[in-house]
């Protein structure tokens, strides 16, 4: 099959879903489609996922992309505007943004010297992963609605991945992991280009730093923050660092993954609960982990591949929980994620093998520290990766939460992007 024609497959796949999924789930963005100014709309990965100012926001990627009649293509950041609304692109980039690699809401009380502002203010940034080897963000002015891109101060990077993977705000500045530097941080200025006004120097250099070694671990980079008990961490590799905040801030070693097991990534969608973190661990010993940030004593909470085993009945291999957060829906969190069925393994009845994947769309659901579900996504067997999660920002959508992916995993790929939307308490 030619993968023109696997897209085509996987479009009426998804379409059809809306009608095998009932009440359940129903497709919201199918990749290869236009938006009523007759915008292309495409993606081999729907990456990000994030509320802010009523509207809810996507970010595509073209990694692995075999580009159709409509060209090559840059990373897009998608809108939609209301529950009934159609998704529509609000700011396309140039093809060297292969992906937008980070997605962030903030809102801001006091500028970058700690005066309080007048008025709160609220903006959307976006990090990408830029084959040119430069850093940026870009950040949305919600006044105009119009994107500024903002030049990190960092060298550009000359071989390898140069991506802002994970963003976040802590005590009214806005934290950046970019690989493959590590963590800078930024305070709100209305002169300065974007309204960020960066430190003069990274705050954590992940060039400096000596992990222990760990099979797999191909990439030591920022994969995600959390803020628990008004303390920052960030999980690097195998390993959690700790912001020590003062007038000269410095980051310190937290937790090490003491059972890492073989893993690319390490720890991922690092998650503040009421008092610990959460966190998951990719790879061929992939568990859910929960952490005590007075102690850093740890306690596994799923063993996610037992877990995957006893409710498929099968055997997976290498799991990705969590790709880059796990999302609080009514008082749960749903954590995204992406399992390979080995050869030997049996099939389980209603799945599919996908390339060594299992081909559905999935999420774990944590309803407390004992009790763990499994969330099916859609009906059909073509979604491969649940990378991101988020509930709906519209009214009237109290139960409603929508749902993004597909992973390239190293293949090419087209027009493979979804979003579903569906109850977070569905009806089985």
């Amino acid at each position: 099959m030619t993968w023109g024609a696997r897209a085509c497959l996987i479009a009426a796949l998804l379409a059809a879903t809306n009608s095998l999924a009932d009440d359940r789930d129903q497709a919201s963005y199918t990749a290869g489609e236009r938006d009523l100014a007759g915008r292309f709309m495409g993606g081999t990965e729907m990456r990000n996922l994030a509320g802010h100012g009523g509207r809810l926001y996507a970010g595509n990627g073209y990694w692995k992309d075999q580009p159709g009649p409509e060209g090559r293509q840059g990373a897009q950041i998608l809108v939609l505007d209301g529950a009934a609304a159609r998704w529509r692109v609000e700011h396309s980039l140039e093809p060297r943004h292969l992906a937008i690699a980070a997605l962030q809401s903030a809102s801001f009380s006091m500028d970058h010297s700690g005066r309080p502002l007048a008025r709160p203010v609220s903006m959307l940034f976006a990090g990408t992963w830029d084959l040119s080897g430069a850093s940026q963000l870009m950040a949305r002015n919600d006044a105009s609605g119009t994107w500024t891109d903002i030049a990190l101060p960092v060298p550009r990077v000359t071989s390898g991945i140069q991506q802002v993977r994970a963003l976040a705000t802590h005590r009214d500045r806005l934290f950046v992991g970019n690989d493959r530097h590590g963590i800078l941080s930024g305070g709100y200025d209305p002169a300065a280009p974007g309204g960020i006004r960066w430190s003069e120097a990274l705050e954590l250099d992940v060039a400096r730093l000596s992990p222990p070694s760990a099979p797999g671990l191909s990439l030591l980079r920022v994969s995600s923050f959390a803020a628990c008990n008004g303390v920052l961490y960030a999980a690097i590799g195998q390993q959690i660092y700790r912001r020590v905040d003062s007038p000269s801030p410095r980051w310190e070693l937290f937790y090490t993954n003491p059972r890492p097991g073989y893993s690319e990534t390490g720890l991922r969608g690092l998650t503040a609960l009421a008092n610990s973190l959460l966190v998951a661990v990719e790879g061929d010993a992939s568990r859910i982990i929960r952490i005590d940030p007075s102690t850093g004593a740890e306690t596994t909470e799923l063993d996610v591949r037992a877990f995957l085993d006893q409710r498929w009945g099968t055997r997976v291999g290498y799991v990705i929980a969590a790709y880059n957060d796990m999302a609080p829906v009514r008082g749960a969190l749903f954590i995204g994620i992406e399992a390979f069925l080995p050869a030997t393994a049996p099939v389980p009845a209603g799945h599919a093998r996908v390339g060594g994947l299992d081909g559905g769309g999935w999420a774990i659901v944590r309803h407390d520290e004992r009790r763990y579900d499994l969330r099916r996504v859609g009906a059909t067997n073509s979604l491969v990766a649940t990378r991101a999660i988020a509930a709906s920002p519209f009214a009237g959508d109290a139960d409603v939460v929508y749902f993004a992916g597909y992973d390239a995993n190293k293949r090419p790929a087209h027009n493979t992007a979804w979003i579903f939307r569906g109850k977070a308490t569905p009806e089985r």
